[in-house]
């Protein structure tokens, strides 16, 4: 659909107008990955990963956020777009301008040929991701990185976005995987405690998945230090939040090593007689 809109749509503004034609002479670099519309289908909100900086220091571009408002009578199309460095803040920014976010967390099936160079040509299923840094190619790889992803969506003006980053590069895994990584403000009464959380998401190349973990940190410092120390070959365990809430997660006490003693009513004085 962004393809077509600079052709068959006026644009509503001079920043639609921008947008259109830059979506038209780029669109090829932009594959969806979820997306959701209105009823009678005036609006659009798009989720999709972008290849125009692949490789490049500002990592913050690998996802995009679109939204499309369309007015059918007059012809004319509004649209704005964001940058994020995930999906899952590229579903948050269009969940707080009216999306589903149900629908953005559908995602669409990768297409048989990702990388368009022909059937029988390129074997997807069997080589996974030509390098680690096609992210437009990946999909969520488990449960808790949906779950997570889901309260991203849904958090609304909870977080503030303090830093995101290259954890580490695929070249030093030999193209197998790179990272990123989101510092944030968790603004939730709760979270007092750890006030300051870490999002590290990794792409596996050979999976074409990604997964996402996250922890919290009683203060910045600590969040940014435990982030700076990151080592593809060594990871140090972040601080358990539970991937539902974000909140720090409920400590388990453990069993008791001894079962308790059987109750037995305390002996008699002597015996009731009349």
């Amino acid at each position: 659909m962004i393809d077509n809109l600079y052709r068959e749509w006026k644009a509503a503004d001079p920043a639609s107008a921008r947008l259109l034609r830059d979506l038209w002479f780029d669109a090829e670099h932009y594959t969806v990955a979820a997306a959701d519309q209105n009823f009678d289908s005036t609006e659009h909100f798009i989720v999709a990963g972008c290849d125009l900086y692949a490789g490049e220091p500002w990592v913050e571009e690998r996802a995009a956020a679109i939204h499309l408002r369309l007015d059918p009578d007059e012809r004319t199309c509004h649209a704005r777009m964001a940058h994020t460095l995930t999906y899952g803040w590229a579903g948050h920014w269009l969940v707080r301008r009216g999306a589903d976010p149900d629908a953005l967390g559908r995602y669409r099936p990768l297409p048989a040929d990702p990388y368009r160079l022909g059937v029988g040509v390129y074997d997807y299923q069997a080589e996974g991701l030509q390098t680690a840094g096609d992210y437009w190619c990946t999909r969520p790889g488990d449960a808790r990185t949906r779950t997570i992803e889901d309260r991203i969506r849904r958090s609304g003006d909870r977080y503030q976005i303090l830093a995101q980053r290259t954890a580490y590069p695929e070249h030093v895994t030999e193209g197998q995987r790179e990272a990123h990584y989101v510092l944030l403000q968790d603004s939730h009464p709760r979270a007092a405690e750890r006030r300051f959380v870490v999002q590290l998401e990794t792409v596996d190349r050979l999976r074409a998945l990604y997964t996402l973990d996250e922890g919290g940190f009683r203060s910045e410092r600590e969040a940014q230090e435990w982030a700076d120390r990151i080592n593809p070959r060594r990871i140090a365990p972040l601080p358990a939040t539970d991937p539902s809430t974000g909140l720090p997660a409920v400590p388990r006490h453990p069993a008791s090593s001894t079962a308790p003693a059987a109750f037995r009513p305390p002996p008699t004085a002597g015996r009731f007689t009349r």
